[in-house]
């Protein structure tokens, strides 16, 4: 492509995503900046030939921001208070990932797909994790396998923002505000150690590695010394949004190509039942800890991403060290047990079958 062609693409995407991002801000939709890039180059995606052009580095600087973010709100305190929550962590964990499975059983039923097929993409653990494996899978289809994980991110990353705006957060007042004490040692300390992550991320394979580096760093040196290192200003989360929401958006590839109606009806109920499960975990861990808000559960179990779902805490007044610790726990368990378990579950059907 040529320089000049790149520069022009790019401009016209950066004012699409702006353009689209304001107007949305306009009608006092929740997460505007996120969900207006995203709504508007998934629909023109579907319906033009535009050619577009969006550096990659973006969703790198996206997801490095809303990470410093995410880490900036991890104090002493509220670490604390999360490790006496990791037995919730664990059982709301189980809980999905075992509907989750369940649902993959009733969308095989519904679908006639293969087994592998149904059970890998109804697995929570993200799309590039889950088509990789699928690619591992003799009897797996890996388009099938792409496009669940595909329509059920696009469903959750909407429904989910949109039903947190209309549920109660904190407001600003209620929110501890504690005195900024910034450590230039710390916060060298932490720099450090994040690129020492995100290299030993990026040498395993590790999913969101960008987001994950600088969350873990901040949050252990905060921890340990009790320091602030950095006090980034709400706009911050704005142009986080719009590099990640345009990411997203163009991401989505034309989906009436490889999505019949019968397998879109089956991933569109079963993303509702999981949506819905969600919620009702929420409101019985609610009932268990009435310290937490509703708002709290429900993003943390919730099956979205994790950046997506940090957003919508930030935005929305929850807790957002709460939202984080769960996402990173369910992650890890997809990544290390999980995910393990159900591609060594299919192989041997696969053996059986004779594939």
């Amino acid at each position: 492509m040529k320089v000049g062609n790149a520069l022009k693409r790019f401009l016209v995407t950066l004012a699409i995503a702006l353009g689209a991002g304001f107007l949305f801000s306009l009608t006092g939709l929740f997460l505007p900046w996120l969900l207006g890039p995203m709504a508007a180059f998934l629909i023109l995606r579907q319906v033009t030939n535009m050619k577009f052009h969006w550096p990659k580095v973006f969703r790198t600087l996206g997801l490095l921001l809303l990470g410093v973010q995410i880490g900036a709100a991890f104090t002493q305190e509220s670490v604390l208070l999360m490790a006496a929550d990791l037995p919730y962590m664990f059982i709301m964990t189980i809980a999905v990932v075992v509907f989750s499975l369940g649902l993959g059983f009733v969308f095989q039923r519904m679908t006639r797909v293969t087994m592998s097929t149904a059970l890998l993409g109804s697995m929570p653990g993200g799309l590039s994790q889950m088509v990789l494996i699928s690619e591992e899978v003799k009897s797996a289809n890996v388009t099938i396998v792409s496009v669940m994980q595909t329509f059920r991110i696009l469903l959750i990353v909407f429904t989910v923002p949109l039903t947190a705006g209309l549920l109660s957060g904190r407001a600003s007042g209620d929110i501890t505000e504690t005195a900024f004490r910034f450590s230039p040692y710390a916060f060298g300390i932490a720099l450090v150690f994040g690129y020492v992550l995100y290299w030993i991320m990026k040498r395993i394979s590790f999913p969101a590695r960008e987001l994950m580096a600088p969350v873990l760093a901040m949050a252990v040196v905060q921890t340990l010394t009790g320091s602030d290192l950095i006090d980034l200003p709400g706009l911050v989360i704005i142009i986080a949004q719009v590099l990640i929401g345009t990411h997203l958006g163009l991401s989505m590839e034309k989906l009436g190509d490889s999505l019949d109606g019968r397998i879109a009806g089956a991933v569109f109920l079963n993303t509702v039942l999981l949506i819905a499960f969600s919620a009702g975990l929420a409101y019985g861990l609610e009932l268990l800890l009435p310290e937490y808000l509703f708002l709290d559960f429900f993003l943390s179990a919730a099956p979205g991403g994790m950046a997506e779902m940090t957003i919508t805490a930030l935005e929305a007044g929850a807790d957002v060290p709460l939202v984080t610790s769960f996402h990173l726990f369910r992650l890890f368990f997809i990544l290390l047990v999980a995910a393990p378990l159900v591609s060594y579950y299919v192989k041997k059907l696969d053996a059986k079958s004779g594939y």
